[in-house]
């Protein structure tokens, strides 16, 4: 069998993979691998195809890994809408308690010592599973 079409049913075989796993790291690998099939149909030698595999992967990887650290976090998104939500309160005592809140009981404590249980308490932030409430 040909280098190139080993090459190339490498990064059928990578591309393949990648579209279960969404993490697009695998397709940057099968793009690598049908660049050295493409060098090896070229003409290049071993040394030259895996040279060509080795920059397309590391420059992808590189390339993927900055795109991923400025793209949003989905995590704090989720935790930014339930800022600013009411929740009913179920025990209180000393600044900290349980609150109803989306159908479920949530350990929650004051944003600050003045924080009056009797009024409406509101999410200030999210701290782990502990909501922290203000009014």
């Amino acid at each position: 069998m040909q280098a190139y079409a080993v090459w190339w049913i490498l990064a059928a075989v990578l591309v393949g993979v990648e579209l279960t796993s969404g993490t697009f790291y695998l397709l940057v690998y099968g793009l690598a691998a049908a660049a050295a099939g493409l060098a090896a149909w070229l003409g290049a030698g071993l040394l030259a195809q895996l040279l060509t595999a080795g920059v397309i992967a590391a420059l992808g990887t590189l390339a993927l890994r900055h795109w991923k650290r400025n793209t949003d976090h989905p995590e704090s998104t989720v935790q930014d809408m339930d800022i600013g939500q009411t929740v009913s309160v179920e025990s209180w005592q000393d600044g900290r308690g349980q609150v109803k809140y989306r159908g479920a009981l949530w350990d929650a404590e004051a944003e600050s010592v003045g924080t009056d249980s009797t009024r409406p308490l509101v999410i200030r932030a999210v701290r782990g599973n502990t909501l922290v409430l203000g009014n």
